[in-house]
């Protein structure tokens, strides 16, 4: 396809009607699960319900809009875009609302309620079975990693995570762990879990970290998906005893970075055991099977990759998955998806869609609100731009899909009253 029949094909492309079309058909419980949210305001004060507040702010973020007070810019507040908000809400609107009121709503909004708005949007996915080609052995990967939200010079809120510099100076951090859910090239917000100092630490108190709040998480992950089989993949530091153990228990699958600097014994055992006997004849490839390590058995493999000026790069794992010559470059594969969280996820939201290191609140609540409205924007922006057909055939970059949303959001589309949901999302691998 050239450049002049890509332009025929934007001039009347609707991009907000085939990401409400997505909502509808994968999510049709997701806006009355807005209106059921615990509303906390008085009654006589009430002029736009839940469902209003959380679609104005939802929509506002797929069409990348991450600032609150844009969502009340004139180029964004036009007649058509509320008509087009009405339309959504399935309501009567004269006017979208203010940023401020959406501020108010979110600082009381609670968030155990959005984590089952996180889980339904997971579940369903999950049960349309559209990403099971994605699965290893019945399993689906999870990924996790802690990503910095924000630092400051102060203790916002009085929970940050605290840093104390050689010059005696203490900088504090926002960090959040996730958990993503990776089929093919999509990474999907699993779990959310928030890294911090919940009271006021002494000097010879821990601060709270990723390895804590993995603990935390992976109860909810279990409790939440029982039955689901679950490849646990993570960096270094999650290749500890204790976690394995926790894998083990759960008889998910595990693939773990290993470093050389921890482990050590591991790494001893691997390396000595590659001095007798490669386990796999594939060129690059080295496996020891069943190697003990306390009171687990642990399969170690790496793969060394060769560019073209001949510098290697050498990628160490660990796993509970059975590996021989058949597999053993899928499961490199899959150990190698790890990227995937830092890529296609953080990159993303920090730098090309909805940057998450803005606050939009220094409340804590609202914070963290937002931080999970991000979470559900950035999962249906990526099944438009990876399984719409449609949109795929576009080629746009992130944010000329940004720009075609808002410019159908905020022009009349009456093609918002008849949705059409008689269609397959399609992804490559």
């Amino acid at each position: 396809m050239n450049r002049k029949q890509r332009r025929e094909l934007r001039k009347d492309k609707n991009l907000i009607k085939n990401l409400y079309a997505i909502i509808l058909k994968y999510f049709p419980e997701l806006l009355n699960k807005f209106y059921n949210l615990t509303d906390s305001r008085n009654p006589s004060y009430v002029t736009y319900d839940m469902k209003v507040i959380c679609v104005t702010r939802l929509f506002g973020l797929l069409c990348g809009l991450t600032s609150l007070s844009i969502i009340s810019d004139d180029n964004f507040n036009t007649d058509a875009c509320i008509e087009n908000i009405s339309t959504i809400c399935q309501t009567k609107l004269d006017e979208l609302p203010y940023w401020e009121t959406i501020q108010d709503v979110f600082v009381n909004i609670k968030i155990n309620e959005l984590r089952e708005i996180q889980k339904y949007i997971v579940k369903t996915l999950i049960r349309s079975k559209m990403f099971d080609k994605y699965k290893y052995e019945g399993a689906f990967q999870l990924i996790f990693d802690g990503t910095g939200l924000s630092n400051h010079d102060y203790n916002l809120n009085n929970n940050c995570l605290q840093r104390k510099h050689k010059d005696g100076k203490i900088s504090y951090y926002k960090y959040v762990l996730e958990c993503k859910l990776c089929v093919g090239n999509i990474v999907i917000s699993v779990d959310s879990e928030f890294i911090e100092n919940t009271k006021m630490l002494t000097e010879k108190q821990k601060q709270d970290c990723e390895t804590n709040a993995f603990k935390r998480m992976i109860k909810r992950i279990k409790k939440n998906y029982p039955k689901q089989k679950f490849i646990i993949s993570g960096d270094g530091l999650y290749a500890t005893t204790p976690i394995i153990k926790i894998c083990n228990k759960n008889k998910w699958f595990y693939i773990f970075n290993l470093k050389p600097d921890r482990l050590k014994e591991i790494n001893s055992a691997f390396e000595g055991n590659l001095l007798l006997e490669n386990e796999t004849t594939i060129k690059d490839y080295y496996l020891s099977t069943n190697i003990k390590y306390k009171d687990i058995i642990v399969h170690a493999f790496k793969f060394i990759e060769k560019a073209k000026n001949n510098k290697e790069t050498i990628f160490r794992y660990i796993s509970n998955i059975p590996v021989n010559n058949d597999n053993i470059k899928s499961i490199v594969k899959l150990g190698r998806n790890r990227w995937k969280i830092e890529n296609e996820g953080f990159y993303t939201q920090k730098h090309r869609t909805f940057n998450i290191t803005h606050l939009n609140s220094r409340n804590d609540n609202a914070m963290k609100a937002h931080y999970f409205f991000i979470q559900f924007a950035h999962t249906i922006r990526q099944l438009l731009e990876q399984g719409d057909t449609h949109t795929k055939s576009l080629i746009l970059k992130l944010k000329e899909v940004s720009a075609y949303l808002v410019q159908s959001l905020t022009s009349p589309n009456p093609n918002l009253m008849n949705i059409e949901i008689n269609f397959q999302l399609r992804f490559d691998d």
